[in-house]
């Protein structure tokens, strides 16, 4: 029953968000496929994926729209650097919207979250929206480098894990190397 409560809350929300105004942005695509190679350094990246939405804001750049149902969210500052939100970014720099735009390839606008089981805060319209966080356009090398170092782990098949925000809901934390309690001793 709590459950069903929960995605009729989120499908509302959903409803609600969908119809604001969002800065004068324009759906244009939603469950959009893509499939693009990325300079990583000195490595290719093929990224393949699906945006949940893509809409057109009023200077005619291409803006992602990842929706989340989870009960976590990161922060503001790991959201200014979310590897899934600037990995689509990137690949609307590399073409992954193109055929959305006629063709012409569009500058990456920005992107966000939009967590919808978790309503908005009280000055950002409360409990019948979602909680909305952005992520402006990537600038710099931040992303070529994230992806250059995963390219770099996954090859080298070095999978170390490291410790964060998500070990607090994580299931694997007890047997977790990063973590004290999940380090194995030998006698």
């Amino acid at each position: 029953v709590q459950e069903k409560e929960n995605a009729r809350q989120a499908l509302e929300r959903f409803l609600e968000w969908h119809t604001l105004d969002r800065a004068g942005r324009t759906p244009v695509a939603s469950e959009h496929d893509f499939d693009v190679t990325l300079g990583a350094g000195p490595y290719e990246v093929r990224i393949r994926g699906s945006m949940d939405r893509v809409e057109q804001d009023p200077r005619g750049r291409a803006y992602v729209v990842d929706f989340k149902t989870g009960k976590q969210a990161p922060t503001a500052a790991e959201v200014a650097h979310h590897p899934q939100l600037a990995v689509y970014q990137l690949a609307v720099t590399e073409g992954a919207v193109d055929p959305l735009f006629d063709g012409v390839r569009p500058e990456p606008g920005g992107a966000e979250l939009v967590h919808l089981r978790q309503p908005a805060p009280k000055k950002e319209g409360g409990d019948a929206l979602p909680r909305v966080q952005h992520q402006p356009s990537p600038e710099g090398e931040w992303v070529g480098d994230l992806l250059a170092t995963a390219a770099g782990k996954v090859l080298d098949e070095r999978f170390t894990p490291t410790t964060g925000q998500h070990c607090a809901h994580c299931s694997f934390r007890s047997s977790c190397s990063a973590r004290e309690e999940g380090r194995q001793v030998v006698e």
